[in-house]
């Protein structure tokens, strides 16, 4: 009864998250994590492997609360935690999701080499549920984007479309599924993103605007996280007035859900636009972003 109370605790959690970001949702965190490691050392043999479990999954919940707080060294630590305990648990697919999120990290951090290789270690771990190892693909795709490794990126986009596709189709996901997150729209995003890193930037931004006018609207930070990309390659292609109003858009959405991960794009829009006063539209988002700047860690 513990396990499923703390795994429905983390559900709700992950919701209020999406919505409204991670600054009270990380000190929640962190003192929850304490209690179930408590009750895991008094656990009895048969109960110790579900609480290791759902140990490893806050702890991962952590990471996560972490980097859009922008404590890389915190995240770091609650994902090396995580893949202790999913060892532990002999949880081999929560193990390999972990080393699917340290690829992610490792893609933010712009290492493309380690993140296709941590992505396809996770991929080839264990059987994973479509949704989960088309993250592992995305994840790839990435690393191959920041390469500059256009036929690898794309085949592996393809791929994950393929799988999130199967996974529509079935309807109610695997039970096994950890990253129920990775739909359409999602996949789309980092598509989106792909093609930018990869200088396709027309291209690029047809993908972004199409997917964010049908947005689901409970996914905020990854939102501000897409509009950001596509502020990105307007400007990448000219276009400064558009970039400079969906980079406010995004700004906005970045403000409400203090995500640093969507900042950075924004950083680098913000220097893309400095000295921009031709544009009424760049002079209100350079002044906007030196506001939210002194607030929300980069």
């Amino acid at each position: 009864m513990l396990a499923l109370h703390w795994i429905e605790m983390l559900r709700l959690l992950s919701v209020s998250h999406n919505m409204f970001g991670p600054r009270q949702i990380y000190e929640i965190v962190c003192r929850e994590s304490s209690v179930i490691r408590r009750y895991r050392h008094d656990a009895t043999a048969d109960v110790e492997p579900r609480l290791l479990a759902v140990e490893a999954r806050w702890a991962e919940f952590g990471s996560w609360a972490a980097d859009n707080l922008g404590n890389a060294t915190a995240a770091t630590h609650w994902l090396d935690r995580a893949l202790g305990l999913a060892h532990k648990a002999a949880d081999k697919r929560m193990a390999a999701y972990v080393l699917m999120r340290q690829a992610q990290q490792a893609a933010d951090r712009l290492d493309g080499d380690q993140a296709a290789a941590l992505a396809a270690t996770a991929e080839s771990l264990v059987p994973l549920t479509d949704r989960d190892r088309a993250l592992c693909l995305i994840r790839q795709a990435q690393g191959h984007a920041l390469q500059g490794d256009q036929t690898r990126s794309l085949a592996a986009i393809n791929a994950a479309h393929r799988l999130v596709d199967r996974a529509a189709e079935v309807g109610e996901d695997d039970p096994d599924t950890i990253g129920h997150h990775c739909t359409l729209a999602y996949l789309r995003a980092y598509e989106g993103y792909c093609l930018l890193r990869l200088g396709m930037v027309g291209p690029a931004a047809r993908t972004l605007k199409e997917i964010l006018e049908g947005w689901p609207a409970d996914y905020r930070q990854d939102e501000a996280l897409t509009r950001a990309w596509l502020a990105l390659a307007y400007a990448a292609d000219g276009r400064l007035t558009e970039a400079s109003a969906e980079g406010s858009h995004a700004l906005t959405l970045t403000a409400t859900t203090n995500s640093a991960r969507a900042m950075r794009p924004l950083h680098q829009l913000h220097a893309r636009l400095a000295g921009q006063t031709a544009s009424d539209e760049a002079v209100t988002f350079n002044s906007a972003f030196s506001l939210v700047a002194s607030t929300v860690r980069l």
